[in-house]
């Protein structure tokens, strides 16, 4: 068995090697919590003795937000310097591989904030950097986003009697760091993930029924969409894993076309605060009804950040045979929740998941092809072990997925 460090070790080879996969001389940012910036700076060594040119390391200080918003106007919160573009477009131009550490450690300290004005400032520096934003989500530039052992989220996942040391050998199969070469497992992992892709694409799918005790829902798909899973290209044709882990195959619907109700099936994590049991039922794309009981507030304004928030962009589809389904637990990440269940996301799509998507240069074009063009982003897991999924495609009718299990 591979101790601690060795784990560590490996898994930030893995995330610099596979992740993002970075080349000599490229340049890195790090987004971490302050309980994992220990890890950042193994990330960082790691990358310098990849060849990285510069490693910056940003912390993502949630204490500090709070206090922001307690004595901070909207108007103050919404307001960012001007050097954010520049550095902005120094990534873009400079092409900067992106990491963020998702923060399991500190998301306490936002209890009790104000949701109205941290959706202002989420809001404000969405907006501020669309541009790179975009360029990400067209898979222009490499980024991973993963999560790091840490007291807080050990307690959170095993119980008060929780280790690190327990939550570390509890994700080792997940992660693969169980296996000799992780970056191999992965990339095994990865060809599995592409053929379902292309067992999909070769269906000919225009849309997806979702039917279960807590679903039933028809989402149409964009006509020119692509199944996309285990990572996709750079415009180098270099593959990287924009998540680990990960077990979804996921494509980009088409934002006006779907109907029906669906009811949230695990918690996710939403403007901050987890979230869970949320019925959400569509007309013409759109949300028409939200019920979310003592979460309706969260809901709302996640709801009215912006037109698009209301809209899906993503649906992807997992087995619940992956690794962190069989766990038998609850993350309370995204990252790892999202990839124990079939989801979908409401909020932006991904123009990767377009055959077209390198012509469709402007907000206007994406949305004629069905793309959401959101600032926003989140994912809303809705599998479970007795959901069907039906594709209706050229040639009539397929059940790809029976009690949440792929069966194609």
């Amino acid at each position: 068995m591979k101790s601690i460090e060795q784990m560590a070790f490996d898994y930030a080879q893995l995330v610099i090697g596979a992740g993002v996969a970075l080349y000599e001389g490229q340049s890195l940012l790090i987004v971490t919590p302050v309980e994992s910036y220990w890890f950042a700076q193994l990330l960082a060594e790691v990358a310098y003795d990849k060849g990285a040119q510069l490693v910056k390391i940003e912390l993502d200080d949630l204490r500090l937000l709070k206090r922001r918003t307690e004595r901070q106007s909207v108007a103050l919160l919404s307001e960012l310097p001007d050097y954010t573009k520049a550095i902005d477009y120094e990534m873009i131009v400079k092409d900067w591989a992106y990491i963020r550490i998702d923060n399991t450690e500190s998301r306490y300290q936002l209890k009790g904030a104000d949701a109205t004005k941290l959706a202002a400032y989420k809001r404000a520096r969405s907006q501020a950097s669309r541009h790179l934003n975009d360029a990400r989500m067209r898979h222009e530039h490499p980024w991973c986003v993963i999560c790091v052992p840490g007291e807080v989220w050990a307690k959170e996942v095993l119980g008060q009697e929780g280790t690190v040391e327990e939550l570390w050998h509890l994700l080792a199969p997940i992660l693969k760091l169980d296996q000799k070469d992780p970056i191999v497992a992965w990339q095994n992992q990865a060809a599995l993930l592409k053929a379902r892709s292309a067992k999909l694409d070769s269906l000919g799918i225009t849309s997806v029924h979702f039917k279960s005790k807590t679903a039933d829902l028809t989402v149409g798909l964009a006509a020119s969409h692509k199944w996309v899973g285990g990572g996709d290209k750079l415009p180098s044709g270099v593959p990287f894993l924009p998540n680990i882990p990960t077990e979804e195959v996921f494509t980009t619907p088409d934002y006006l076309k779907t109907s029906g109700s669906i009811i949230t099936t695990r918690a996710t994590s939403l403007l901050d605060t987890m979230v869970s049991k949320v019925k959400l039922t569509f007309d013409n794309g759109k949300v028409v009804a939200c019920d979310a009981g003592r979460d309706q507030a969260i809901m709302e304004r996640f709801l009215a950040i912006d037109e698009g928030a209301s809209y899906l962009g993503e649906i992807a589809l997992v087995d619940e045979s992956s690794p962190i389904a069989r766990s038998g637990k609850v993350f309370g990440s995204i990252l790892y929740d999202e990839n124990a269940s079939c989801h979908l996301a409401l909020g932006a799509g991904y123009p990767s998941a377009l055959k077209n998507s390198q012509e469709l240069t402007s907000e206007k074009l994406l949305n004629r092809a069905g793309c959401n063009t959101s600032r926003v982003h989140s994912d809303f897991m809705v599998g479970s072990d007795d959901l069907v999924i039906t594709a209706e495609t050229y040639r009539g009718s397929v059940t790809i997925m029976a009690d949440g299990h792929f069966v194609i």
